[in-house]
């Protein structure tokens, strides 16, 4: 969505839209958008300040990163931004502010919020995300899905049973002295 912010209006504007994956270029990730993202924009004009409050509620569609099955987690993300006027002015050093890192620089007339909701999506991705919290995940062996079967090989641990089977030659050798 773009907005005006000349001929904006003094006082609280609100805008509500839902928006899908094509609008917000979020083909070929490594996740995907279930149906719509619902965004409500809400833009504080005072004087010559603008403060834009993007509330966005989505559900995305994700890949387990222990058992690599899909599922569906909900979000809600609330970010504020601050509109300045102009380019942004480069100084050696200074301290940053909230307002200062939160801050967008509108060289024209109108800004698009479209990318800030794109970000914020891309954002809320877990690094690891996790179809539950105690997901077993894969057998290292056969592969099998831990959640759904049992298989096995479960609690065999390789290494432990090779040691284990040169310590039973050692014990057989020392027997026979």
């Amino acid at each position: 969505m773009k907005i005006d912010i000349l001929n904006l209006k003094e006082g609280v504007t609100e805008y509500f839209e839902s928006l899908g994956p094509s609008e917000l270029d979020l083909l070929n990730l490594d996740f995907r958008l279930k149906d719509k993202a619902f965004v409500h924009t809400t833009v504080e004009k005072r004087g010559n300040k603008v403060k834009i409050t993007i509330d966005a509620k989505f559900t995305l569609i994700l890949t387990c990163s222990r058992c690599l099955e899909e599922f569906e987690q909900d979000f809600n993300t609330v970010d504020e931004y601050f509109v300045k006027p102009g380019q942004e002015e480069l100084e050696p050093e200074k301290y940053l502010s909230d307002e200062d890192i939160f801050s967008i620089f509108a060289p024209a007339q109108e800004i698009d919020t479209t990318p800030l909701v794109r970000d914020s999506i891309i954002l809320s991705v877990p690094m690891k995300p996790l179809c539950k919290e105690d997901c077993k995940g894969l057998c290292p062996v056969c592969g099998v899905n831990l959640n759904k079967s049992i298989c096995e090989h479960v609690g065999f641990d390789k290494e432990k049973d090779e040691w284990r089977r040169k310590l039973e030659e050692i014990k057989k050798k020392l027997e026979k002295k």
